[in-house]
């Protein structure tokens, strides 16, 4: 088991592994040797937890993925004020890959929208992606021992912090470990964004936005009420919601919200 749940990848065994992470993932054969070097040029121990300043957060984070021996997971919401620490991450995440790095990624719809080459580079060499339709927090864990952790925008005063404590980085895992079971699969995603740009969902969404009832939907449509109330379930799985008044919102974050005028008929 990987720090968040499962994983296929086969990995050739390692003799030591974080002692609050049973079954991380292991490093590929030949990566020992580079491993105990990184190690050796580690900095000594410091202050369990350290503020940073906003602008140093880039910086720190590609040379914390630099240094990944056993694994790195990325989170975000994708705030539109740390695009840079997003695209910066996910190139080092990419370098780290490369290496023999397992790493997974945790991102929003809406950063999808925004790393789409780049994430596809990414699972294209082995990344394991999900998305989260919650609201994530910007956090960057490497081998279970560092994470950095940028507070939400709401949390006024708050500065990032680069936290080394244990017990703090333990709780941090099994946070994650429950926001990534709970979440799809890019794969998934992109399957699901496809269906919604159908002409068959597009026209359940006016409707949905039009507030027309079952009924007048389904006439409007031209088809069985039955059917309509089983593309509607349909499509509230693939937007990842459990309340029809949150589709217009969840459509908009996907980037799937039809344009303004009536339902075409079937």
């Amino acid at each position: 088991m990987f720090v968040l749940g499962s994983t296929h990848a086969e990995r050739a065994p390692q003799p030591a592994r974080p002692p609050d992470l049973p079954g991380v993932e292991r490093r590929p054969p030949g990566a020992a040797a580079s491993a105990g070097t990184a190690r050796r040029h580690r900095p000594a121990a410091r202050s369990a937890v350290r503020h940073l300043d906003g602008t140093r957060l880039p910086a720190t984070a590609r040379r914390l993925l630099d240094r990944a021996d056993h694994f790195a997971v990325v989170t975000t919401s994708g705030r539109p004020e740390l695009t840079t620490l997003l695209a910066g991450g996910l190139r080092a995440l990419e370098t780290a890959r490369a290496r023999g790095v397992p790493a997974r990624v945790l991102l929003t719809p809406r950063a999808v929208r925004a790393s789409r080459a780049r994430l596809l580079a990414l699972a294209a060499g082995g990344c394991e992606i999900r998305v989260d339709a919650g609201q994530p927090r910007e956090i960057l864990l490497v081998d279970g021992e560092l994470a950095l952790i940028v507070p939400p925008r709401a949390a006024n005063g708050q500065r990032p912090a680069l936290v080394r404590d244990p017990a703090m980085v333990a709780v941090t895992c099994q946070l994650l470990r429950g926001a990534w079971q709970a979440a799809r699969p890019l794969s998934d995603f992109h399957g699901a964004v496809a269906r919604l740009r159908t002409e068959p969902a597009q026209n359940v969404l006016r409707c949905l936005r039009g507030g027309l009832t079952d009924e007048a939907a389904a006439r409007r449509m031209a088809v069985s009420p039955r059917t309509y109330r089983r593309t509607v379930a349909q499509i509230m799985r693939d937007l990842g919601i459990t309340s029809r008044f949150q589709a217009g919102a969840r459509a908009a974050e996907l980037g799937v919200l039809p344009t303004a005028g009536p339902p075409n008929a079937s």
